[in-house]
């Protein structure tokens, strides 16, 4: 581990939660239950063996129409949800090998993103993360996490039976966004995110060299004016901000060495959760490195939790 990952390794930045964080949290998930969901099959696929595939449209926060599909199997047994989405400027794959693990699965193409791209009118040509950023309100992020959220109410609606254990999950942009989701609406029994990028905002400018991270760096350079009010609102959707509030077992993977979304950004965030969390630390995460390769242990772990439950004192040594 280099030196700097270990300097953050313990550190605990204080919160830069706007004074009205939580309101406008709540005032969000108001205006997105006041939607209604709108479901329309698209396709439908049936398998021998009773397992199912929908894809659906499904309108979210101010009436975007966002993309998902659901894996389902057809005995009508309580299983597994599992909810999940993509990284930055990517889209969903159809993860069939974890509905074929046991689980019910569901998958969302953030708006502006994949196959929802038409959900909004126009990305920012500055970068996806800087569309809307006028305001916490016109945010593409505010409607993001409000994507995420929208799958989890698309898959109870199409469920038969309600599910013994809810699972949020993600890697990177789609990790940071089920943190936030599951820190907003508390509704998963587990939360595993893999590098969850957004966190520490302000030290996040310093040490990140690429994603999301750079196109806010380069917009600021052009428009050093717009630093103060860009920051304010990018604490809004600052993933370390949420961390106190999630309230669900967690498992955390981060790559020692990132440049996308770098070790102390995610320490940062683990290092204020209060609920029973357990960490994995990898190499490295977002290269072309072979060691990429052990992040299939990450996976394997996900499934293992996600089918048999959370084991008796996970996480509770390091929780807090």
């Amino acid at each position: 581990m280099n030196n700097k990952t270990t300097e953050y390794r313990h550190s605990h930045p204080p919160l830069t939660r706007p004074d009205d964080f939580y309101s406008f949290w709540q005032q969000t998930l108001e205006q997105l239950a006041r939607q209604e969901l709108n479901e329309r099959v698209l396709q439908q696929e049936m398998r021998a063996d009773g397992l199912t595939l929908q894809w659906l449209d499904v309108s979210s926060l101010d009436g975007a129409v966002i993309r998902a599909y659901c894996l389902q199997w057809g005995d009508h047994e309580p299983r597994p949800l599992l909810i999940h989405t993509h990284g930055y400027l990517g889209q969903c794959e159809v993860m069939w090998p974890w509905a074929e693990r046991g689980l019910n699965v569901c998958g969302v193409d953030i708006r502006g993103l994949g196959r929802s791209h038409d959900a909004i009118a126009k990305r920012d040509d500055a970068g996806y993360v800087l569309t809307g950023i006028a305001s916490p309100q016109t945010s593409v992020l505010r409607g993001a996490v409000c994507d995420y959220i929208r799958a989890h109410d698309l898959a109870l609606n199409c469920l038969d039976v309600p599910p013994p254990q809810t699972i949020f999950s993600g890697h990177s942009f789609g990790g940071a966004l089920a943190l936030m989701a599951a820190a907003v609406t508390h509704r998963p029994d587990l939360l595993i995110a893999g590098v969850p990028t957004f966190g520490w905002a302000e030290q996040r400018r310093r040490l990140v060299h690429d994603g999301s991270g750079r196109e806010i760096n380069q917009y600021l350079e052009q428009h050093p004016r717009q630093t103060a009010q860009v920051m304010d609102v990018l604490r809004y959707f600052d993933t370390m901000n949420f961390a106190d509030m999630v309230d669900c077992p967690a498992l955390i993977g981060l790559g020692v060495r990132d440049e996308i979304v770098p070790a102390p950004t995610v320490y940062a965030i683990i290092n204020h959760l209060v609920c029973p969390h357990e960490v994995r630390e990898f190499p490295v995460s977002h290269t072309d490195d072979p060691q990429e390769a052990l992040w299939s242990q990450f996976e394997s772990e996900l499934l293992d939790l996600a089918v048999g439950g959370i084991p008796e004192g996970f996480g509770v040594e390091t929780a807090g």
